[in-house]
């Protein structure tokens, strides 16, 4: 047989040779692309691994859980230092709604009210002011504060009492006031992640408080 050999796959030669019963050794040769497609296998193999090192440097959300990083605590936090916060969400609703000059939102009758709402439920909340107008606990009914945290089932609100309270999204409505108007939203239609939640194509669930 006739195999064709390269330089780089020299050190092969005597391996491979030597499996080959004596009296037919001379005939035997490297072939340089079967060579070549076992090194490429050994890389790709290589790749494999690293990729399985890097994936495993990357905390699980049961990980992330676990070591607190999805908490806050619950008396150290003050109103006062939650106002920033609530002055860069205003700026950000005013960019994403594009408001006009004043703060002024569409009214129930203009074209553009329908697509405004919409947005507005897509709205990221964290450093929005939220009032609880209703809910299945009365003892939620009325709570108010800025929220610094919004996850996929609660929403967790900083009151001006300095208290941070756990809201479930699904048992309340609540109270968003932009620009102009204040707008009841259904708490049920906010169970969703808001990274999640801003790109997910959704009915009108807001209605304007009249």
């Amino acid at each position: 047989m006739f195999l064709q050999m390269d330089h780089a796959t020299s050190n092969l030669k005597e391996f491979i040779t030597d499996l080959v019963i004596p009296h037919h050794r001379r005939n035997v040769a490297i072939n340089e692309d079967h060579i070549t497609m076992l090194e490429g296998s050994k890389i790709k193999k290589q790749h494999s691994r690293k990729r399985r090192a890097h994936k495993s440097t990357t905390l699980t959300r049961k990980e992330y859980a676990k070591l607190g990083l999805n908490t806050l605590p619950t008396k150290q936090m003050k109103y006062e230092e939650a106002l920033p916060l609530h002055n860069l969400w205003k700026g950000y609703v005013r960019e994403h709604l594009a408001l006009r000059e004043g703060g002024e939102v569409p009214q129930v009758h203009d074209p553009r009210y329908d697509e405004f709402s919409k947005q507005l439920v897509k709205l990221d909340l964290h450093g929005a002011k939220l009032r609880v107008t209703q809910s299945k606990c009365s003892t939620l009914e009325n709570l108010s504060g800025i929220c610094v945290m919004d996850t996929k089932n609660v929403l967790k609100l900083l009151g001006k009492d300095h208290r941070l309270r756990t809201i479930p999204k699904s048992e309340c409505v609540f109270g968003l006031t932009v620009g102009n108007m204040e707008f009841t939203i259904f708490g049920q239609h906010l169970n969703i992640r808001p990274a999640e939640r801003s790109v997910k194509k959704i009915k009108n669930y807001v209605e304007p408080f009249m």
